[in-house]
Protein backbone atom coordinates (compact mmCIF):
# COMPACT_ATOMS: atom_id res chain seq x y z
CA UNK A 1 0.00 0.00 0.00
CA UNK A 2 0.97 3.60 -0.66
CA UNK A 3 2.18 5.30 2.14
CA UNK A 4 -0.65 8.20 3.49
CA UNK A 5 -0.63 11.56 2.26
CA UNK A 6 0.49 12.77 5.29
CA UNK A 7 3.42 10.84 5.82
CA UNK A 8 4.25 11.81 2.10
CA UNK A 9 4.33 15.32 3.22
CA UNK A 10 6.84 14.73 6.24
CA UNK A 11 9.12 12.72 3.30
CA UNK A 12 8.64 15.43 1.18
CA UNK A 13 9.96 18.45 3.80
CA UNK A 14 13.13 16.09 4.50
CA UNK A 15 13.82 15.51 0.81
CA UNK A 16 13.45 19.42 0.10
CA UNK A 17 15.96 20.03 3.07
CA UNK A 18 18.36 17.69 1.10
CA UNK A 19 17.76 19.43 -2.11
CA UNK A 20 17.87 22.61 -0.24
CA UNK A 21 14.56 23.54 -2.15
CA UNK A 22 13.42 26.28 0.49
CA UNK A 23 10.36 26.75 -1.13
CA UNK A 24 9.11 23.14 -1.18
CA UNK A 25 10.06 22.82 2.30
CA UNK A 26 8.02 25.71 3.68
CA UNK A 27 4.97 25.02 2.07
CA UNK A 28 5.07 21.04 2.56
CA UNK A 29 5.61 22.64 6.69
CA UNK A 30 2.55 24.62 6.05
CA UNK A 31 0.45 21.62 4.90
CA UNK A 32 2.01 19.61 7.31
CA UNK A 33 1.12 22.34 10.45
CA UNK A 34 -2.82 22.26 8.64
CA UNK A 35 -2.79 18.19 8.78
CA UNK A 36 -1.48 18.40 12.66
CA UNK A 37 -4.03 21.20 13.94
CA UNK A 38 -6.46 19.13 12.42
CA UNK A 39 -5.58 15.72 13.34
CA UNK A 40 -3.77 16.81 16.89
CA UNK A 41 -0.88 15.99 15.90
CA UNK A 42 -1.82 12.34 15.13
CA UNK A 43 -1.04 11.43 11.51
CA UNK A 44 -4.47 12.30 9.51
CA UNK A 45 -6.38 9.91 7.65
CA UNK A 46 -6.48 10.25 3.87
CA UNK A 47 -10.03 11.62 3.53
CA UNK A 48 -9.37 14.53 5.90
CA UNK A 49 -5.71 15.38 4.43
CA UNK A 50 -7.77 15.58 0.91
CA UNK A 51 -10.47 17.83 2.90
CA UNK A 52 -7.41 20.23 3.55
CA UNK A 53 -5.92 20.23 0.45
CA UNK A 54 -8.24 20.89 -1.58
CA UNK A 55 -8.99 24.20 0.96
CA UNK A 56 -5.35 25.05 0.84
CA UNK A 57 -5.91 24.87 -3.26
CA UNK A 58 -8.86 26.68 -3.51
CA UNK A 59 -6.89 29.51 -1.51
CA UNK A 60 -4.30 29.00 -3.81
CA UNK A 61 -6.18 29.39 -7.13
CA UNK A 62 -7.93 32.49 -5.68
CA UNK A 63 -4.50 33.95 -4.87
CA UNK A 64 -3.28 32.87 -8.59
CA UNK A 65 -0.55 30.83 -6.88
CA UNK A 66 1.17 28.40 -9.38
CA UNK A 67 3.78 26.55 -7.38
CA UNK A 68 1.52 25.81 -4.52
CA UNK A 69 -0.95 24.40 -6.79
CA UNK A 70 1.44 22.54 -8.30
CA UNK A 71 2.42 21.50 -5.32
CA UNK A 72 -0.84 20.30 -4.13
CA UNK A 73 -1.63 18.79 -7.05
CA UNK A 74 1.12 16.28 -6.63
CA UNK A 75 -0.74 14.86 -3.40
CA UNK A 76 -4.26 15.16 -4.02
CA UNK A 77 -5.61 11.96 -5.79
CA UNK A 78 -7.32 11.39 -8.70
CA UNK A 79 -10.71 12.24 -8.85
CA UNK A 80 -12.98 9.57 -10.73
CA UNK A 81 -15.27 9.99 -13.68
CA UNK A 82 -18.69 10.62 -13.47
CA UNK A 83 -18.19 7.26 -16.20
CA UNK A 84 -16.27 5.25 -13.28
CA UNK A 85 -18.15 6.32 -10.78
CA UNK A 86 -21.61 5.19 -12.64
CA UNK A 87 -20.16 1.79 -13.60
CA UNK A 88 -18.32 1.29 -9.67
CA UNK A 89 -22.33 1.91 -8.48
CA UNK A 90 -23.92 -0.71 -11.44
CA UNK A 91 -21.61 -3.50 -10.22
CA UNK A 92 -21.15 -3.00 -6.47
CA UNK A 93 -24.77 -1.82 -5.37
CA UNK A 94 -28.21 -3.35 -5.50
CA UNK A 95 -30.29 -0.69 -5.43
CA UNK A 96 -33.29 -2.61 -5.46
CA UNK A 97 -32.09 -3.49 -1.60
CA UNK A 98 -31.86 0.05 -0.38
CA UNK A 99 -34.95 1.73 1.66
CA UNK A 100 -33.91 5.00 -0.55
CA UNK A 101 -31.35 4.75 -3.56
CA UNK A 102 -29.71 7.75 -2.08
CA UNK A 103 -28.38 5.63 0.34
CA UNK A 104 -25.91 4.46 -2.62
CA UNK A 105 -24.80 8.03 -2.19
CA UNK A 106 -22.94 6.82 1.11
CA UNK A 107 -22.03 3.26 0.35
CA UNK A 108 -19.98 4.90 -2.37
CA UNK A 109 -18.01 7.59 -0.83
CA UNK A 110 -17.15 5.00 2.11
CA UNK A 111 -16.04 2.69 0.17
CA UNK A 112 -13.97 4.74 -2.80
CA UNK A 113 -12.86 7.39 -0.29
CA UNK A 114 -11.17 10.72 -1.39
CA UNK A 115 -11.30 9.89 -5.56
CA UNK A 116 -15.27 9.94 -5.33
CA UNK A 117 -16.51 13.54 -3.97
CA UNK A 118 -19.69 13.07 -2.51
CA UNK A 119 -21.11 15.65 -4.62
CA UNK A 120 -19.97 13.97 -8.23
CA UNK A 121 -21.09 10.62 -6.73
CA UNK A 122 -24.74 12.30 -5.73
CA UNK A 123 -25.24 13.49 -9.58
CA UNK A 124 -24.45 10.06 -10.30
CA UNK A 125 -26.90 8.20 -8.06
CA UNK A 126 -29.81 10.68 -9.45
CA UNK A 127 -28.76 10.12 -12.89
CA UNK A 128 -29.15 6.41 -12.49
CA UNK A 129 -32.57 6.76 -10.39
CA UNK A 130 -33.90 9.12 -12.81
CA UNK A 131 -33.12 6.45 -15.74
CA UNK A 132 -34.69 3.88 -13.95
Amino acid sequence: MSSSIYERIKKEIAEAMKRGDTASRDFARVVKAEFDRKGDGRPLPDTEAVKILRALRATAEENNNTFELAFIDRYLPQEMSEEEIEAWLRANVDFTSLKSPMAAVGIATKALGPVAPGERVRKVVEKIVKEG
